[in-house]
């Protein structure tokens, strides 16, 4: 019954850790794309959040109900899909609006 448990305890180690993780980019100043961006530089910090959250949700599911884990993981990956496409529109505007004016 221990190692059922130490097996449970670790499986929510990782999805605690990117959570966290998560949570230090989004207050970090350092980022991938600056928040000095407006929009831009706020979805990827909103994207790596909300992710890190979902998995760690996704991760007590697993025990408990396969059937959501299953829909969360899902929802997980249509928002990094479209946060994706959102930064990349982004940045493609800027550079079009860059091109522009030089």
């Amino acid at each position: 019954m221990s190692e059922y448990l130490e097996e449970k305890k670790e499986s929510h180690v990782g999805a605690w850790i990117w959570a966290v993780i998560g949570i230090i980019y989004a207050l970090s100043p350092v980022d991938i794309l600056p928040d000095v961006i407006p929009v831009a530089g706020w979805v990827d910090d909103i994207l790596i959040t909300v992710t890190g959250g979902l998995n760690l949700i996704q991760s007590y599911l697993k025990e408990s109900n396969e059937h959501l884990a299953k829909i969360v993981k899902g929802i997980k990956w249509v928002i990094i899909v479209l946060g994706i496409l959102i930064v990349a529109i982004i940045a493609l505007v800027v550079v079009g609006i860059a091109h522009l004016f030089s």
